[in-house]
């Protein structure tokens, strides 16, 4: 049964609602957790304690469509019954606005407390400390690594790739060097040279710029703004293009 329901105490009429989709399970629910001292809703709680279950009686108010289920338990929340802690339909924290607030933080804390001083050391450890070889990021117990120079490797490096050493028998060009002749093709090659996107020409209101990155500085403009607009098939930008 999908409805609205409420619980109330025979001896000064106040009341407790609440909504299910299947509002007997829910009794259940609300019985066992108020007969084991562990419902939710201390005021509730405390009323069932002193006054005892024979004095408390589980009606079925509305029954409805389970779509229009918390407009209606809003309804009855807007009556502001007396065990009710929350005050919105869709539920929320027990905490907050309940008027033991403090003692139940209080209550918790020391639960937690105590739970703590009750475990061995090694239960402790088991709980509290790193997960080591079980952490798929555990490093063996390594800190960070750095370079001389002050920059963060990688590990098992000694070096960044500027400092590293290249004066060595594991460098295929040690010991070698470069003709003259060699140092001049490598320069001539060079020149008016570009490799990649970023370093093609490009012709902005018919003038033209080496690359992106050069038209970016003389232009102020951001070069991820030139490239866009060079690409973007919009006409108010047909004065940007790649040089062909």
């Amino acid at each position: 049964m999908v409805g609205i329901y409420r619980i109330k105490n025979l001896v000064n009429g106040k009341i407790y609602y609440g909504s299910s989709k299947d509002i007997k399970k829910r009794w259940r629910t609300h019985k066992n957790k108020l007969n084991n001292g562990k419902h939710h809703n201390s005021p509730l709680l405390n009323a069932w304690n002193k006054y005892g279950e024979e004095n408390f009686i589980f009606e079925i108010i509305e029954l409805c469509d389970e779509k229009i289920l918390l407009e209606r338990e809003q309804y009855y929340l807007d009556l502001k019954p007396e065990y009710n802690i929350g005050i919105k339909s869709s539920g929320g924290d027990n905490i907050t606005k309940n008027p033991n607030k403090k003692d139940i933080i209080r209550r918790i804390t020391e639960s937690i407390k105590k739970r703590y001083k009750l475990m061995t050391e090694e239960e402790k450890k088991e709980m509290f400390s790193l997960p080591m070889d079980k952490n798929p990021n555990w490093k063996g117990g390594l800190t960070y690594v750095y370079c001389e120079c002050g920059k963060r490797i990688g590990y098992g490096h000694t070096h960044c790739n500027k400092c590293r050493p290249r004066s060595s028998e594991n460098n295929p060009f040690f010991g070698k060097q470069h003709t003259e002749e060699t140092k001049q093709k490598l320069s001539e090659g060079k020149k008016g040279k570009y490799h990649g996107e970023q370093n093609i020409p490009i012709i902005i209101d018919d003038v033209e710029y080496r690359s992106a990155g050069e038209a970016s500085k003389i232009l102020n403009i951001p070069m991820v703004t030139i490239r866009w607009r060079v690409i973007s098939k919009n006409k108010k930008f047909d004065n940007y293009k790649y040089k062909d």
